[in-house]
C-alpha cells in the first residue's frame, strides 16, 4: 500500500517524497507558467484527470522519450517535468478525450512507483533562483529586445497575453519564451532540465539569435519567390494581352530565339520539308502553353535542336587523288594494299560523287593505325571529322536517340554528332565496332543497319528528332579488331580492309620518322639533347615489344625520353646517346630475348601459329601419356571447337595406329593429357589439329621435335588438312618468334602472294595437304 497519497496539495508546500499521479505529455514539453492541452489516448488516464479536475488535486506532468511509442513504463518517461493542475476535461464525440492543463513548477521524479496499474513519480521540485547580477540583468534586457524583435517577425503568435513591459518575474518571463520559441521536442527537454539560471539564459539567448536570423532568411525568400510569381504572372498577363492584340491585327508578337531562328531559316530554305512543317507544328504548341509549363522549355529545346542542325549545309570538298596519296603517305609508314583499296575508292567517289558502296572496315590488332587512317581520309578530302567511340555501347537509344515523352531525353550519337560537326557531309569514324553489346536495352548493332545501309540512311530517323534526317552525304568509316564479334548482318553492309600489323624494318620506319621526333617534343627535348642509334632501335623493336602494332613501341620510346628529360636537368649540356650498349639503363633488361622456347628438341611439345585480336601469336602445344583407362584431358581453357579439333586429331590417330606402329593397348591403358599454356588465355578455333596431331604422336612414340619449327591447318578425322585464315599474321608471328620453317594448308597457297617479300624470304614456307606429310618430315617413317 501506498501511504500520503492525498494528492490535493498546496502548490506552494510542496515537499521532497511527495508522491502524484504521471501524466504523459506527448506533443508538447510542459514548460511552468503556460497552458497545454493533451490529447488522450486511454480510458484509464481520462479517469486520472477527471478526477484530479474534481478533487482539484495535482498531477505530475511528464515528457515521453519516444513520443510514438505507446507503453507507460517508468523507463519511457524522462525524469524531469513539471507538477501541473487540471483546469478542464472535454470529452469530444468522435474524437476523443482533450485535457487543458497548467504546468506550475519544475520537479524531478526521483522514483516512479506503479500500483493499481497506476503509475505515480516520488518528486523533489526544483527550485530556480535568479542570481540578478550586472551581467544576469544586461543579458535579460537583451533578450527581452530579442523576443520582440522575435513576435514581430512571427505575427502568427498571439502575444496579447504576453507582458513585455517587465512586469513578470524573471523565471516566469524566460519560461514563457521558452515555451513559445519553435524548437525541437528533445532540445526543449533539454532546457526544461537547466537548473540554473545564468545558464538558461544563456542559451535562450543563443536560440533568440538563431530564430531571429531563420526566420529573417524566410521572410527574404519569401519575398524573392513573392515577387518572381507576380512577375511572372504580370509577363503571362502581358502576353496573353499581346496574343490577343497580334490574333487581331494577324501578326505575331511572340519574340522567341529559337522561333525567330527557325523563320529565318525558312526564309532562307535550309531547312527540309518534314523538318520545317514539324518546326511550325512545335510553334503553334509553343505560343499556346504558359512558360512556366514544364512542356514550354521541352519544346524550346526541340526547336533549338532543329535550328542547330545542318539540313542543307555542306563542305566543300575537292578530292584531289595526288593529294590524298600524299597525305597517306605523309601520314602511315607502310600499310601498302589498305592504301591502294583506299586510293581506289576515293577515285570512284571523285566520279560517280556519291558512291552508294559497301561502307569501309578497317580490321587489325591494336596499334596498327586504323583511326589514325579515319583522320588522314578526312584530311585528304577536306571532311570534317568525327569520331564515334561504340565500345561498350548496349542501348539503342544511344544510337537512335529516345522519346520526347521521356525525362532527360535528347537525341542519339548519330545526330548529336552530326549537330557538333556543323555539315551534313562529314566523316564518321566508328570506332571499334566489334565491341558493341546488346542487353534489355536493346541491340545497338540493328540500330546501326540503318545507319550504315546507303539504300537506307538517306531517311534515318532519330527518336528524338522524330523528322527524317538525311545520312547519305555521310562518309562512314568503321574500324575493329576482331571481325568475328561484328555481326553477319552489319558485316554484310561493310567491306574489309585488313591492317595485319607491322614488319621489323617498317616499325623503324615508323619510330625514326614519326614516334622518336613526336615523344622528343612532348617530353620537352629537341634533336640536340639526345638522339637513337639505328641499331638501338631494332634492339627495342626485337628485345623489348612483342606485338602487331606500334603502341608498346611508343610507350618504350616514351620511357627512353622522360629519362632523358631527367638527365637533361642536371646537366643541360650533355647530349644523350641512346645505344646498344646503354639501351638497359632506361629499359632494365630485355622482355623478349629469350627465345629458348624455338630452340632444341622437345618430346610432345610443337609450335603452333595462332591469331588474336592483337595480331598472331606462337601458341604451344604440350603433350603427355600417364597410366590410366584411356580418358583425354584437355587444360588450358580451351573453346569448344578447339575441343573437337583434339577428338578428331586423337580419332585419326586411333583410326591409322597400325600405320604408325601404335599398339592399341596405349589407348586402353593411359590417359593422354593435352596442355595449352598460358591457362589464364581464352582458346579456340580449329587451326590447331595439325599441331595437336604431331604433338600427341611425339609423346606416344617418344620422338623429339624440332622446336624451330611451326605448323597451322585444320584436320579431318582421316588427316587432310584445312584452310585456315589470318596466315599473314601467323606467319609474321613466326618470324618474330625466330622459328625458321613453317607448315601451312596447300589450300592456302593463293595467300601467300598477299605475304610480304621480307616474310617470306626469312621462313621456309612447305604446304602440305595430308597430315602424313607433316609427320613424315618431323617424325620420320613411323610405318617402320
Amino acid at each position: 500500500m501506498l501511504r500520503n497519497i492525498n494528492v490535493n496539495h498546496d502548490i506552494s508546500n510542496l515537499k521532497t517524497g511527495l508522491m502524484l499521479k504521471v501524466v504523459p505529455c506527448k506533443d508538447k514539453i510542459p514548460i511552468p507558467g503556460n497552458i497545454i492541452s493533451l490529447n488522450i489516448d486511454s480510458h484509464h488516464l481520462t479517469n486520472i484527470l477527471e478526477d484530479a479536475e474534481l478533487t482539484d488535486s495535482l498531477i505530475i506532468l511528464i515528457g515521453k522519450k519516444n513520443k510514438l511509442a505507446s507503453d507507460h513504463t517508468s523507463e519511457s518517461y524522462f525524469t524531469v517535468g513539471s507538477v501541473g493542475k487540471v483546469m478542464q476535461v472535454v470529452k469530444i464525440p468522435g474524437m476523443g478525450t482533450k485535457a487543458v492543463v497548467r504546468p506550475v513548477k519544475r520537479a524531478k521524479i526521483i522514483e516512479f512507483v506503479m500500483s493499481n496499474e497506476t503509475l505515480y513519480g516520488r518528486i523533489d521540485p526544483i527550485e530556480i533562483k535568479p542570481e540578478l547580477s550586472r551581467l544576469t540583468l544586461a543579458t535579460l534586457r537583451i533578450i527581452r529586445n530579442l523576443f520582440k524583435q522575435y513576435l514581430e517577425l512571427n505575427p502568427q503568435i498571439d502575444d496579447n497575453a504576453i507582458n513585455l513591459d517587465g512586469d513578470n518575474e524573471h523565471s516566469v518571463y524566460i519560461d514563457t519564451i521558452l515555451d513559445i520559441l519553435n524548437i525541437s521536442y528533445n532540445r526543449k527537454q533539454k532546457l526544461l532540465e537547466i537548473t540554473d539560471f545564468s545558464v538558461l539564459i544563456d542559451e535562450i539567448h543563443m536560440l533568440l539569435i538563431n530564430e531571429i536570423e531563420f526566420s529573417k532568411l524566410e521572410k527574404k525568400i519569401e519575398a524573392e519567390v513573392t515577387k518572381k510569381t507576380i512577375k511572372d504572372q504580370k509577363e503571362y498577363f502581358l502576353k496573353e494581352k499581346l496574343r490577343g492584340l497580334s490574333s487581331e491585327l494577324g501578326t505575331d508578337s511572340v519574340e522567341i530565339g529559337e522561333v525567330s531562328k527557325i523563320y529565318e531559316l525558312q526564309k532562307e530554305n535550309k531547312l527540309s520539308k518534314l523538318a520545317e512543317e514539324k518546326a511550325i507544328h512545335e510553334i503553334e504548341k509553343l505560343k499556346k502553353i504558359h512558360s512556366m509549363s514544364p512542356e514550354y522549355g521541352l519544346i524550346r529545346d526541340y526547336l533549338e535542336l532543329i535550328a542547330s542542325l545542318p539540313w542543307k549545309k555542306k563542305s566543300r570538298i575537292n578530292i584531289d587523288i595526288e593529294k590524298a596519296e600524299a597525305i597517306l603517305e605523309e601520314d602511315h609508314y607502310g600499310l601498302k594494299k589498305p592504301k591502294e583499296r583506299i586510293i581506289e575508292y576515293l577515285s570512284i567517289l571523285k566520279l560517280v560523287k556519291k558512291l552508294k558502296s559497301p561502307i569501309l572496315c578497317l580490321v587489325g590488332p591494336p596499334g596498327t593505325g586504323k583511326t589514325s587512317l579515319g583522320k588522314s581520309i578526312a584530311r585528304s578530302l577536306g571532311r570534317k571529322y568525327i569520331r564515334m567511340a561504340l565500345g561498350g555501347v548496349h542501348d539503342e537509344a544511344e544510337i537512335r536517340g529516345h522519346r520526347k515523352t521521356y525525362i532527360g531525353a535528347m537525341p542519339g550519337k548519330i545526330i548529336q554528332s552530326i549537330r557538333r560537326a556543323g555539315v551534313n557531309n562529314p566523316l564518321f569514324l566508328l570506332d571499334e565496332i566489334d565491341k558493341v553489346s546488346s542487353d534489355f536495352r536493346g541491340d545497338p548493332s540493328s540500330a546501326l543497319l540503318e545507319v550504315l545501309d546507303p539504300e537506307q540512311n538517306h531517311s534515318f530517323r532519330d527518336n528524338y528528332l522524330d523528322v527524317e534526317f538525311d545520312l547519305s552525304n555521310v562518309l562512314f568509316i568503321a574500324t575493329a579488331n576482331d571481325q568475328s564479334r561484328i555481326p553477319a548482318p552489319l558485316l554484310d553492309r561493310m567491306e574489309i580492309i585488313r591492317l595485319d600489323g607491322y614488319l621489323d624494318i617498317e616499325k623503324y620506319n615508323i619510330a625514326k620518322n614519326f614516334l622518336i621526333p613526336e615523344q622528343i617534343k612532348v617530353n620537352g627535348l629537341n634533336e640536340k639533347n639526345i638522339c637513337f642509334s639505328d641499331n638501338c632501335i631494332y634492339r627495342i623493336i626485337s628485345e623489348y615489344t612483342m606485338e602487331a602494332g606500334v603502341r608498346e613501341l611508343e610507350r618504350k620510346i616514351a620511357k627512353i625520353c622522360r629519362k632523358a628529360a631527367r638527365m637533361t636537368i642536371q646537366d643541360k649540356s650533355t647530349q644523350i646517346h641512346v645505344t646498344t650498349k646503354n639501351l638497359h639503363n632506361f629499359l632494365g633488361t630485355e622482355e623478349y630475348k629469350d627465345f629458348s622456347q624455338t630452340k632444341g628438341k622437345k618430346v610432345g611439345e610443337v609450335n603452333g601459329l595462332a591469331w588474336t585480336i592483337s595480331g598472331g601469336a606462337v601458341l604451344k602445344v604440350e603433350a603427355n601419356l600417364m597410366s590410366g583407362k584411356g580418358q583425354l584431358n584437355l587444360t588450358g581453357k580451351l573453346g569448344d571447337v578447339m575441343k573437337e579439333s583434339a577428338q578428331a586429331a586423337l580419332s585419326y590417330i586411333k583410326t591409322f595406329a597400325l600405320t604408325y606402329s601404335i599398339e592399341n593397348t596405349i589407348f586402353t591403358e593411359n590417359d593422354i593429357h593435352l596442355h595449352f599454356p598460358e591457362g589464364a588465355t581464352p582458346k579456340d578455333g580449329p587451326s590447331a589439329g595439325s599441331t595437336i596431331v604431331i604433338s600427341l604422336l611425339s609423346a606416344i612414340k617418344n620422338i623429339p621435335v624440332d622446336q624451330s619449327i611451326g605448323m597451322t591447318g585444320e584436320i579431318t578425322i582421316h588427316g587432310e588438312i584445312l584452310a585456315i585464315g589470318g596466315l599473314k599474321t601467323k606467319l609474321m608471328a613466326a618470324k618474330r618468334s625466330k622459328i625458321s620453317t613453317v607448315f601451312i594448308p596447300k589450300q592456302n597457297i593463293k595467300d601467300l602472294d598477299d605475304i610480304d617479300k621480307q616474310i617470306k624470304s626469312a621462313l621456309k614456307i612447305i604446304p602440305v595437304s595430308h597430315i602424313s606429310e607433316v609427320i613424315k618430315y618431323i617424325l620420320g617413317d613411323l610405318g617402320k
